[in-house]
């Protein structure tokens, strides 16, 4: 007979985590976490509508809608909404808020409010835009839906890296547990992810830019207990799963896939 525990994992690899007749939109789903996710949410039998300013790169084996959109717009993200719902022959299941930028490493005596607005306006605003209209849609049509944001651990800790991009994420996390607070009732959960540092294009491009690359790294890699940074897949996963039934008692949760940075 299998134990408890493989019939568990069973259970969660099977039927629950099946997102087939599914309808998601992914901000930021061009490249590095985002075009994981995307790939992640196809395989598990998901309709997924990418949007972002790029143009996402060839995926073999995956078949995805993509609109290309400013989400800091109001009126390109209804659009964008309205295009997918036509698309997909239905209004969005799920939606993973990903897109996001670092902003300027100034600090607060140097920075501009130019800088303080972009980094805001793409991570937070965009968000709200995307999740507004989602949830608008989804209280139109009297069903549950699922909101999973992307946020980091940089929206736990302090540093002297890149300031609004830290508030930001602090921003997203809690906006993330009002809205859990606020649709428990009407069936719409939303859950946020925090990734540690990710191999993505952008760290792999900070790390060549660094005046010592193998120190940049070394030093990187050594604030993660695990003794690695994570792979894009890694942090896809848990957004699928916040995504499927598997988590269907969780909603305004934060989930730190962080090799462990955050338990120090």
């Amino acid at each position: 007979m299998d134990s408890v525990e493989t019939m568990a994992a069973s259970a969660i690899a099977g039927p629950l985590m099946s997102l087939a007749g599914r309808r998601a939109l992914v901000t930021g789903g061009a490249g590095g976490i985002g075009a994981a996710i995307v790939a992640r949410l196809c395989d598990l039998g998901a309709s997924v509508g990418v949007v972002d300013v790029s143009t996402p790169p060839p995926m073999p084996g995956f078949g995805y809608d993509f609109v290309k959109a400013d989400i800091t717009q109001e009126d390109q993200v209804e659009d964008a909404f309205e295009r997918l719902a036509a698309s997909f022959g239905g209004q969005l299941d799920i939606l993973v808020n990903c897109a996001a930028i670092a902003g300027s490493g100034r600090p607060t005596h140097l920075a501009t409010a130019d800088d303080f607005d972009r980094v805001f306006s793409i991570n937070v605003k965009g968000a709200f835009l995307c999740s507004r209209e989602f949830i608008r849609r989804r209280l139109s049509v009297g069903e549950p839906g699922v909101i999973v944001n992307v946020s980091s651990i940089n929206g736990i800790i302090g540093n002297a890296d890149i300031p609004f991009y830290h508030a930001t994420k602090a921003a997203l996390q809690l906006l993330s547990k009002c809205d859990a607070v606020t649709y428990a009732d009407r069936g719409i959960r939303v859950n946020c992810v925090q990734p540690g540092s990710t191999r993505t294009e952008l760290t792999i491009r900070a790390q060549a830019e660094s005046d010592d690359p193998d120190n940049y790294i070394r030093k990187l890699v050594g604030a993660h207990p695990i003794g690695r940074q994570a792979e894009p897949d890694e942090i896809a996963n848990v957004v699928a799963f916040l995504a499927s039934e598997a988590s269907a008692f969780m909603t305004g949760a934060d989930i730190a896939v962080d090799g462990g940075y955050t338990a120090q």
